[in-house]
């Protein structure tokens, strides 16, 4: 059955639409015809669950089955809705630079049947889908690749370097299915070794090794120390992973369930989410969750007992992201509803002093109610940019440029904001005296001009960095100064 394979671009390195386009050329180019590649099914795809991704000899994802091929395909797998089978295809030729044309055989071609799924936990409390992370897709590829096959003598550098990989990739996983896997590529391993005695001494010294390497493994996946590493480390990718402003979790979640952005979203409605989620985590098995706590000294060492499937994990974490998030919300929130008054009434401005309405109105447009440090401790943004303000020289365009920069570095300004509108914005809070739109403009020529370069008496100024570490000379000295008044108490 013949096929195309699509999307390459988008599985090929680069910043840009233009480097990936031309990444895909040269991938394409340089591949040999025929090739042997892998299918396997995602049907947690964002786009569709009919999604069947397409793998080649690297264990990277090179692309999809065209949707015109998708329904066709799907035949060639067991019924069963799994993502673990995976089928061999081949290369056969080019269409155009970027897609290729394959053929794959008939379903005896699968190398691993999926097991029966019995599910040991609650339905997800999500009717949207929740993708597996690229690495442990590659983990389910190569150990497909290598339980079901009978290696023989000339095959010992396959199933080192197959395993090799395996070994790089399993710490990244708390998976009960991939803690079972790893014991038994090492027997797998062992046995190879022991009945294949006709494999060179060198070969035999690079197994012995890796069955070394691999028992340190299995006895580190016992150790609570290590699970408790790795499922932090799980978390925070899982955490990025989600994050994708353009289709991630995160965004999907809050789309069907908040029905606005999680910032936008009201306190009740995010207290309900709460209830509901920490309710399913409630009935997880073995009372990992209960009483809401999420500590992960008391998940972990439970979570290894229930000998979850990858979906079960993934709904049990991501269930647990997605209440953290929730909660660090509702503490902003309150946060904020705490301090408002206060800091109105710390920024008021004396009725006395003229302030135009439009620079009152550029507070708000300019300027974010709070921001959070890498530490996580929440400042409210005008006070700091207030405070910040009385540490360089108001009268000099380029300072007021810089303190820009550095409300935008720690994200107390929102993004997008033009000088014009800043400058406002500090009249606005009384931190700078109104005088007329022309002074106002001339400083906002300035600060551009500091802030993106520009033609200056006669020479070209290089645009100012966004970080101020990376500033110079005397930029670094007010920029450090700046940047501790933003930040502190």
């Amino acid at each position: 059955m013949n096929f195309e394979i699509t999307a390459i671009r988008y599985q090929m390195p680069g910043k840009n639409f233009e480097e990936k386009t031309k990444n895909a050329k040269d991938f394409v180019a340089q591949l040999p015809i025929p090739s042997m590649v892998y299918l396997k099914r995602e049907p947690d795809n964002v786009y569709s669950s009919n999604a069947i991704a397409v793998y080649y000899q690297n264990y990277n994802k090179i692309g999809y089955i065209s949707e015109n091929y998708t329904k066709e395909i799907q035949r060639v797998f067991p019924p069963e809705l799994s993502s673990t089978t995976i089928v061999k295809a081949k290369v056969i030729g080019k269409i155009g630079n970027i897609t290729l044309t394959a053929d794959v055989d008939t379903p005896k071609e699968c190398l691993l049947a999926p097991e029966p799924y019995k599910r040991r936990i609650a339905p997800s409390p999500f009717d949207i889908s929740m993708p597996f992370m690229e690495e442990e897709n590659k983990i389910e590829l190569v150990t497909n690749l290598l339980l079901p096959r009978d290696f023989n003598d000339k095959d010992a550098e396959e199933l080192i370097n197959l395993s090799e990989y395996y070994y790089t990739q399993i710490p990244l996983t708390l998976c009960d299915v991939d803690c079972k896997n790893t014991s038994r590529i090492l027997n797998k391993l062992k046995d190879f070794t022991n009945n294949h005695p006709a494999i060179s001494s060198s070969t035999k010294k690079k197994l012995e090794n890796l069955c070394h390497k691999i028992q340190n493994l299995v006895a580190n996946i016992h150790r609570e120390e290590d699970r408790n590493k790795i499922y932090e480390n799980h978390l925070v990718r899982m955490k990025k992973f989600f994050s994708n402003e353009k289709d991630g979790f995160f965004k999907r979640y809050d789309d069907n369930y908040l029905k606005v952005p999680l910032g936008l979203a009201k306190t009740e409605v995010i207290e309900s989410e709460i209830n509901r989620l920490t309710a399913w985590l409630d009935k997880v098995p073995r009372g990992i969750f209960h009483s809401h706590n999420l500590k992960k000294k008391d998940i972990v060492p439970q979570m290894r007992y229930l000998h979850l499937s990858r979906r079960e994990m993934y709904d049990i974490m991501g269930t647990e992201l997605v209440v953290l998030r929730l909660k660090e919300q509702l503490y902003q929130n309150e946060l904020i509803k705490n301090l408002e008054s206060y800091t109105k009434q710390q920024n008021a401005v004396p009725d006395e002093v003229c302030i135009p309405d439009d620079c009152r109105d550029a507070i708000n447009k300019v300027m974010k109610p709070t921001f959070t440090l890498p530490n996580k401790v929440v400042k409210i943004s005008r006070n700091q940019i207030e405070k910040a303000a009385y540490v360089i020289d108001l009268t000099t365009n380029v300072q007021v440029a810089m303190l820009m920069a550095i409300g935008m570095e720690v994200k107390a300004i929102r993004p997008g904001v033009k000088c014009i509108d800043f400058i406002r914005a500090l009249i606005g809070i009384g931190v700078l005296k109104y005088s007329d739109e022309k002074a106002i403009k001339n400083m906002a020529d300035g600060m551009n001009r500091k802030l993106h370069g520009g033609k200056q008496k006669g020479k070209t100024v290089p645009p100012l960095p966004p970080k101020h570490l990376q500033w110079k000379e005397t930029d670094r000295n007010i920029g450090e100064d700046i940047f501790k008044a933003m930040t502190t108490e």
